[in-house]
């Protein structure tokens, strides 16, 4: 188990904030639930498959905490939660070399690196473990900004899935299929 802990100062505003990049630890349930909510509220970029109980995030992170190849990161600005990145694997010896990455950030932090920095620890965690070898993960092509910072990361798109996809109103959306090797 690989703990991380990266602390950083950025400009906020007016006021220097610090922004911390840690493990998420089961007592963060709540505030997990609370920042997903909100930004699916926020924006159509995410798509969340059900409500979690906090019961079943609090397992979540408590899985992500004991196994090699997976992690679930959060962002701190001061004592709020300002976003994650998740990375989660399988169990099975032909796929447990393979990292989804998931990654959520509330709008009135966009623009500040926040998803930047949350790629950086991502992917030095990821290089630091001996089983993934390969992240990958779907976004909205129209979703350029986070194409952007993919591709930015070296991640490539490896195939346009159209219709792969639907908003809250129920209109079809095309998504990459993106990936990155970890050598």
């Amino acid at each position: 188990m690989v703990h991380v802990v990266k602390r950083f100062w950025r400009r906020l505003n007016v006021a220097e904030q610090e922004f911390i990049i840690e493990e998420a630890q089961p007592s963060d349930a709540k505030v997990l639930i609370d920042l997903l909510n909100q930004v699916n509220a926020e924006t159509d970029f995410i798509i969340l498959e059900k409500d979690l109980s906090i019961d079943d995030m609090q397992t979540f992170l408590q899985i992500r905490a004991e196994v090699l190849n997976e992690i679930c990161l959060v962002v701190r600005v001061g004592s709020e939660l300002a976003g994650v990145l998740n990375i989660v694997s399988t169990n099975s010896p032909q796929t447990n070399h393979i990292g989804d990455v998931f990654i959520a950030l509330q709008e009135k932090y966009w623009g500040y690196g926040l998803g930047s920095l949350l790629m950086e620890v991502a992917l030095d965690w990821a290089e630091q473990t001996p089983m993934i070898r390969r992240l990958e993960l779907t976004v909205q092509a129209r979703n350029s900004r986070a194409v952007h910072l993919y591709e930015k990361f070296g991640f490539k798109i490896e195939a346009a899935k159209e219709r792969g996809a639907k908003t809250k109103d129920g209109e079809f959306l095309d998504v990459y299929l993106m990936s990155r090797l970890i050598d």
